[in-house]
């Protein structure tokens, strides 16, 4: 394959001018196209956490790619998303009722910080301090990387970043401390 053009997420392209090209997935396995496989331990960043093509999902994907492919749930909305959040609905603690459907990990967090935020100025209380989990991680975006763990990945944004308190992870042992600093 000639030096590709696509610009390859947490990939030093000075250091890899040849990327593999993968022609095949399947179950836990990317096929290179000499052949060999590699084991995809990482799920494809945690997205074929049931293995690619599985029969049922792929079955799932074509059933309703045949009548709906992409609809903007502004404003709209469809019989399959509605059955998935009645069912999501019926698993959540009482009082959780509502489902926003989200296209990534990274997004979700965006989108829970503007609902944090957005539901306090609603309400004539705005907010603006967040509290967050040491050592965590939560995606990639300005917003997701502000409300994780400080690092070698993302020091080169820190000036876009918006700080954060805080609060140790409620380690077994230690969930007294967690719960003292949160309330501190």
């Amino acid at each position: 394959m000639a030096q590709s053009r696509v610009w390859h997420p947490f990939t030093q392209h000075a250091l890899e001018p040849s990327i593999p090209e993968i022609v095949l997935t399947e179950g836990a396995y990317l096929h290179k196209a000499d052949g060999s496989r590699i084991l995809d331990a990482i799920s494809s960043w945690w997205v074929v956490t049931h293995g690619h093509r599985h029969p049922r999902i792929m079955k799932a994907i074509e059933t309703t790619a045949s009548n709906l492919d992409q609809i903007i749930f502004a404003g709209f909305t469809h019989e399959p998303a509605e059955r998935l959040a009645e069912a999501l609905v019926g698993l959540a603690p009482a009082g959780l009722d509502r489902v926003f459907y989200s296209d990534s990990g990274s997004t979700s967090i965006e989108v829970a910080l503007k609902m944090a935020l957005g539901y306090f100025r609603n309400i004539g209380a705005p907010r603006s301090r967040i509290v967050v989990m040491e050592h965590s991680y939560h995606g990639d975006t300005i917003g997701a990387m502000s409300v994780g763990a400080r690092g070698v990945f993302n020091a080169a944004y820190e000036p876009l970043l918006f700080e954060v308190d805080a609060i140790p992870f409620p380690a077994a042992g230690r969930e007294q401390e967690t719960l003292d600093r949160f309330e501190a």
